[in-house]
């Protein structure tokens, strides 16, 4: 069972037995480990989506301004694959194609 997948379901486990109504808000959140702000955060979006409200959002990679683009990302990366050996600054000296990446940069490239 993934991460999520368990949050999920504790977070489903602890709205049925809220709904049971046997036990109050805060002795709930005090059995859960919860405080009460994200059990009412939770119940409004179950109120609103349902149970599949509750499920953790899926989040996207953010798109960063100064990320190198694709393509040199490819140039070098073929380049490194040509000369295996070529540390960052060697790269750097060496594929003057594009002046505006720095070793740094290269190293985060050659590492991902």
């Amino acid at each position: 069972m993934s991460e999520k997948e368990f949050m999920w379901k504790m977070r489903v486990r602890i709205f049925k037995e809220a709904d049971k109504k046997e036990m109050s808000v805060v002795g709930l959140c005090k059995k859960y480990g919860v405080s009460r702000s994200w059990y009412y955060k939770w119940k409004r979006r179950r109120d609103k989506y349902g149970e599949e409200g509750l499920k953790p959002k899926v989040r996207g990679k953010p798109n960063m301004p100064n990320r190198v683009p694709k393509r040199i990302e490819n140039q070098i990366l073929n380049f490194v694959k040509e000369y295996p050996t070529y540390g960052p600054e060697r790269i750097e000296a060496d594929f003057q194609k594009n002046p505006v990446v720095s070793s740094k940069d290269l190293y985060k490239i050659i590492i991902h």
